[in-house]
């Protein structure tokens, strides 16, 4: 088949969640012998027209920044255009939508040109907005931000009544689409997200790995890898290990990725007098992920609200390293699956307190448990939650949605 991906987010460059599913969906349908174009809105930091994602080609249209009007048309009206300089010589089999403002022109304005349009639906785009944005601070503020998040919300649905089939990663995905949406039930396909074995994979040596990290040998750490933003609950997780008191004596939790919050969750630190027990690392490179994953103790998502995977999960579980998650979004749906006291009572700052002693002392008094649990982690990814099995179901969906155009 001939595949067209219209996106968002670049998938040159893995910075999250949306550019790895992106980026492992499209390489992963080409290894399947498949012919791969991706159109994506260039990254502000980066507008060259075209780049190379492996073996496949991706090109880029440039939007307005000036405001959010200038930007959201431009996304529109330049998705489009790159979508008939893309494929001017032929018609793609099949299109996958990866956010709706990129796909809203062409699937609008260009859908008879491809038998199969397809949205992979990782979040709800007005939820996403709200999530990253203030109420503002005035009655102009406000109605602007009333007004994008109808537009979103409205594009969004444009996009997943037009598209043969929807597909969502989670569970809890497929029940908000249907709620929020009200697409009828037979379109929607869950395909859960994944990660690669052979990269993430139980170290051969772990101490030599905290060495190279320089990490200490003699305590327990523990690690966290998001974007440091509120719904991300980091502020909750640095209370934690405060209530914790001196049971947290001999921990160390590192905090992965780069956000808007992370002055406030320095000055936490700081206040509750924690900073020989919490480090925020930064952005964390690619090649370095699966280090910390392989260096970690216990992984911890400490998520507020709009988890609709988190692949950080399987990929921890992919190291072998259990992972500790709130009872939020689709998270239960995996950790469940290892063991249900992986998954936290609630999301609060005593909630996690709990959860984390808990487990540490499992670790402590039960030999073989934390074992046991890095195991079992390991053969999910191997057996379901990997992206051979994620791109072999994508495959059918693909060939199904060509059928019921």
């Amino acid at each position: 088949m001939n595949v067209v991906f219209f996106a968002e987010t670049s998938a040159s460059a893995v910075i999250g969640g949306a550019e790895r599913v992106l980026r492992e969906q499209a390489l992963g349908l080409r290894r399947r012998g498949h012919q791969i174009s991706i159109v994506a809105r260039a990254p502000a930091h980066d507008l060259r027209s075209q780049v190379p994602v492996d073996d496949v080609r991706e090109q880029r249209y440039v939007v307005s920044r000036r405001h959010e009007s200038a930007f959201m048309w431009s996304s529109v009206v330049r998705s489009v255009q790159a979508f008939d300089e893309t494929l001017a010589s032929n018609n793609p089999d099949a299109v996958v939508i990866h956010q709706s403002l990129a796909g809203l022109g062409p699937i609008l304005r260009r859908r008879t040109r491809s038998d199969g349009w397809v949205y992979v639906c990782l979040s709800l785009a007005h939820e996403e907005y709200l999530s990253r944005t203030s109420a503002g601070r005035t009655t102009r503020e406000g109605a602007r931000r009333k007004l994008n998040v109808w537009f979103r919300l409205w594009g969004e649905r444009m996009v997943i009544r037009r598209c043969a089939r929807v597909i969502v990663l989670s569970q809890f995905m497929k029940e908000r689409v249907l709620r929020i949406h009200r697409v009828p039930e037979h379109r929607l396909r869950m395909i859960p997200g994944a990660a690669d074995p052979c990269r993430f994979r139980p170290p051969d040596e772990p101490e030599q790995v905290r060495r190279s990290l320089g990490l200490p040998s003699n305590e327990v750490v523990l690690f966290t890898v998001r974007n440091l933003v509120p719904r991300m609950g980091l502020e909750n997780l640095v209370h934690a290990i405060k209530n914790m008191g001196e049971e947290a004596r001999d921990v160390l939790v590192l905090i992965g990725g780069e956000g808007p919050l992370r002055p406030t969750i320095e000055r936490l630190i700081k206040d509750l007098q924690l900073t020989d027990r919490v480090r925020l690392l930064g952005f964390v490179p690619e090649e370095q992920l699966p280090s910390y994953y392989q260096a970690a103790d216990l992984i911890l998502v400490p998520t507020l609200e709009l988890e609709g995977f988190g692949l950080v999960t399987v990929e921890a579980l992919a190291c072998g390293t259990p992972v500790l998650g709130t009872p939020v979004g689709a998270l239960p749906e995996v950790l469940t699956r290892v063991d249900p006291r992986l998954v936290a009572e609630g999301s609060d700052a005593a909630s996690l307190a709990t959860a984390i002693r808990r487990i540490l002392r499992r670790f402590r008094d039960q030999p073989g448990e934390q074992e046991r649990l890095s195991a079992k982690g390991r053969a999910l990814v191997e057996s379901e939650y990997n992206w051979d099995r994620h791109c072999e179901q994508l495959e059918a969906v693909l060939r199904e949605a060509r059928t019921v155009q």
